[in-house]
């Protein structure tokens, strides 16, 4: 039955305005049975001009099997399972992937298609190509997902798109012998543990697995049972940085693979050595070969240092007077700006005597140098910037006006508040003043209603503004919301107002974990700190002072036990076993928002480390290569704890990486690096014997990922360099890595992305939703009403010239 009548070209029907004009009398009057005539051609005319189509919805609906001839009998029972469910005026393609036709007929089956075994992702384009565009209908395909590539994201993301579920009937993979078809590297850098999954399949017990790496032994798995798909990990020394082909067997066979590793350079590694000389090559060679010791004295730190080439700043035992202000200043900046880590530590020059106090370092450090006086507390201004938009209505803004009293509650007479409100426009609830008056301050937010939309940036402008000519020692914004507000250039407005010394945090209301990612990337530009409050028992009080201290000296010497504590998934999997006590350390104060990580018997920190800005400062009271870790030099683990410890501290941004991947013989190359400033990288393939070859031209995509793409021969090795900068990074691809088998596509995964129904074995219940009945159909009309007006011209000629009808002249 039609369902709408389409017009293409809708302008031509102006011309209808024309029609008055064949009524109008021009020479001999016509008819009306002439006027009628014309008046009905010219009709036909406009809308044969304007493209008119039927619509019509065709009965049935078009459905597709995908047959693993490879599941045998059971694979047929499916089969019949599968067609039974079909209605009575659907069509069915039938493709079967393998040589083996399946013997059944069926008057709803139209066309069949052979597949070679394993083509399941081109099994997966010809279901789609099959149900014509605008079409309902279902695919279902019957086996165990094994394929012989993994091709099959395309024609996964066109099922999604179009909104054709894909069902499936799971059935059990034949038996056959055992292989290797996949081996993955994470990544590594030289000098690390290098990780490789194995997939293994078939069907045997009392197989193992050897690994040879540049023609060596490096691992041996033990005997193990396989049936049907395996993961197995094996781990090996990664020895030197570049590419390093490595060989895994299975036995009894045997069968290899051969595959590359791609190992990068070590980690560089600034080291500022105060008063241990010659410290740098017993750093080397404590932390071993994967980190690059650059030792240079605190005077070669001049403002023009480079230091954006360091991931990691490591600062030994250097008292205030070797490091000026201005070099504080800077390596602060690469922690806090570009990402960089900082490692601090030391005796009484960098904890006790060193003349820190005041100083940007000292108050950067995660811990507090031990006070000898009480605690003088300086003044602070702070602005509430309260999100009152509709979207905060109800349990929202009772939690926003809670957090925000308990803010103001922590300020004395000689602070500043002041709060703004947001819902569309701004408005001052309490202009910024001294805070005398904290009880009228907290009616004032007592009274705010949930109203109007969320707009905060001219918010924090209108905050950011009125603290720019406060006097306090210390200012502060804290933003309460739900996250739910506009899309404003929030990274460039917080990090000029941090850049002022003044900083912002803040306060998440509800559960909202996109709006958790948000509001804590803005603390993090805006140099404060993210708090969250789901709910009405998990109100923080939030202390926005910053203490002076004035350091005292106090090193101790003895022996001190070690204590750790446990830490953030951060510092899991760093064990001091073993570890004898210290001779020595600096007593220093904690620091509430930082984490402490080995202590003494007595509580004083001897490990902590925070996050500052986009980087993280890690610091040690102690000696890493004197008196104080004397001990420790006689421990097997020193150096692997020592090594670990400070490459946890430089991996603070996601670090940038490269990634090949084929299909068939063209190979893509995409580089990701969110911490990158937008350059274009350079990219290179090496050829068989290791020389590099012309730049391949890489297209920014986005911010921060760059693709590039050309035809390589799938029998060979890929092996590509890339370098930006100081930035140089290694990827490689085993030959034939998208072929040959070994790859699975989950039908359990695939049904649910599609919206399908799965049936976990051939028995399982089995009833997906029919589609729709039919498709539409549309049929274009404009030849028929261009015939239609031909044969109207003719009946009005005749009628104008039959002999009955002419009038003498």
């Amino acid at each position: 039955m039609p369902i709408a009548v389409s017009l293409l070209r809708p302008d031509f029907l102006w011309l209808a305005l024309l029609l008055p004009l064949l009524w109008w009398r021009i020479g001999r009057r016509p008819t009306i049975a002439q006027r009628l005539l014309r008046t009905a051609l010219f009709g036909c005319i406009l809308l044969a001009l304007a493209q008119p189509s039927l619509v019509l919805r065709r009965p049935g609906a078009r459905q597709t099997i995908l047959l693993d001839t490879r599941s045998g009998d059971a694979g047929v029972a499916a089969l019949r399972r599968a067609l039974a469910q079909a209605g009575r005026a659907d069509r069915v393609t039938l493709i079967a992937l393998g040589d083996a036709r399946p013997a059944i007929e069926d008057s709803r089956i139209d066309a069949r298609v052979t597949l070679p075994a394993g083509a399941l992702s081109t099994g997966l384009e010809r279901a789609l190509a099959e149900i014509p565009p605008g079409a309902t209908g279902a695919v279902t395909v019957i086996g165990h997902g094994a394929a012989r590539d993994a091709h099959w994201d395309e024609a996964v993301a066109g099922l999604v798109r179009r909104g054709i579920p894909v069902h499936a009937i799971a059935v059990a993979a034949p038996d056959g012998p055992p292989a290797i078809t996949d081996i993955a590297f994470a990544p590594v850098r030289v000098g690390e543990m290098a990780q490789a999954t194995l997939t293994i399949t078939g069907h045997a017990d009392g197989i193992e697995v050897a690994l040879f790496a540049d023609d060596q032994p490096v691992a041996r798995s033990n005997r193990f049972a396989v049936d049907g798909a395996t993961k197995l990990t094996l781990r090996f020394p990664a020895g030197h940085a570049g590419f390093v082909p490595v060989r895994a067997v299975l036995t009894p066979g045997p069968q290899v693979l051969q595959a590359m590793a791609a190992v990068q350079d070590p980690l560089r590694l600034l080291y500022v050595q105060g008063r241990q000389q010659g410290a740098a090559p017993r750093l080397q060679a404590l932390l071993g070969a994967g980190f690059a010791v650059d030792a240079r004295s605190p005077a070669a730190l001049t403002p023009a240092f480079d230091l954006t080439a360091y991931p990691l700043l490591f600062v030994d035992d250097v008292p205030a007077r070797a490091l000026a202000a201005p070099v504080q200043q800077r390596l602060l900046d690469a922690v806090t700006q570009r990402g960089a880590g900082l490692f601090y530590a030391g005796g009484a020059q960098a904890f006790g005597m060193g003349g820190y106090d005041g100083t940007p370092l000292a108050a950067a450090l995660p811990v507090t140098l031990r006070q000898e006086d009480k605690l003088e507390q300086p003044s602070v201004a702070l602005v509430v910037v309260i999100d009152s938009s509709g979207s905060m209505t109800g349990t929202p803004i009772e939690l926003a006006k809670q957090v925000a009293r308990f803010a103001v509650r922590k300020l004395g007479p000689t602070d500043s508040v002041g709060v703004v409100e947001f819902y569309g426009a701004k408005q001052w609830a309490v202009p910024l003043q001294p805070a005398r008056d904290i009880p009228g301050v907290e009616r004032a937010i007592g009274r705010m209603q949930a109203q109007g939309s969320s707009i905060l940036f001219p918010a924090i402008q209108e905050a950011y503004y009125a603290l720019k000519g406060s006097n306090a020692r210390y200012k502060h914004i804290l933003v309460i919301s739900d996250a739910g507000v506009e899309e404003q250039r929030y990274q460039a407005l917080l990090t000029h107002i941090a850049d002022d010394r003044i900083n912002l945090s803040t306060a998440l209301v509800g559960a909202d974990p996109e709006g958790e990612e948000r509001m804590a990337q803005w603390a993090r530009w805006g140099r404060g700190r993210y708090y969250a409050v789901p709910d009405e028992f998990s109100l923080v009080e939030l202390n926005l002072k910053q203490p002076q201290d004035k350091p005292a000296p106090g090193y101790r010497s003895g022996s001190f036990a070690v204590q750790p504590l446990p830490g953030s998934p951060r510092w899991h999997g760093m064990t001091l076993a073993g570890a004898p006590p210290l001779s020595g350390y600096v007593p220093a104060g904690r620091r509430a928002a930082a984490e402490t990580l080995l202590t003494t018997p007595a509580g004083d920190p001897l490990l902590a480390s925070w996050q500052r800005g986009a980087g993280r400062v890690t610091a040690l009271m102690t000696e890493p290569l004197g008196e104080g870790t004397a001990p420790w030099r006689g421990w097997p683990g020193y150096g692997a704890w020592l090594a670990s410890l400070i490459a946890r501290t430089a991996d603070q941004h996601p670090a940038a990486t490269l990634q090949l991947d084929r299909r068939f013989d063209m190979l893509t190359a995409t580089f990701r690096d969110p911490a990158g400033d937008g350059t274009a990288p350079v990219l290179r393939f090496l050829d068989a014997q290791g020389r590099p070859g012309a730049a391949v031209a890489m297209i920014e995509r986005a911010p921060g990922l760059f693709t590039a793409r050309t035809r390589l021969d799938p029998a060979q090795p890929a092996r590509a360099e890339l370098r930006r900068g100081a930035l140089l990074l290694r990827a490689a691809d085993r030959a034939g890595s998208d072929i040959g088998g070994g790859h699975v596509l989950p039908l359990d995964a695939l049904a649910r992305r599609t919206g399908g129904t799965y049936a976990n074995g051939p028995d399982a219940p089995f009833a997906p939703p029919r589609p729709p009945a039919g498709g539409l159909v549309a049929i274009a009309l404009g030849g028929w009403l261009a015939l239609l007006a031909l044969l109207l011209y003719l009946v009005e000629l005749i009628h104008r010239r039959w002999p009955g009808r002419r009038r003498p002249a």
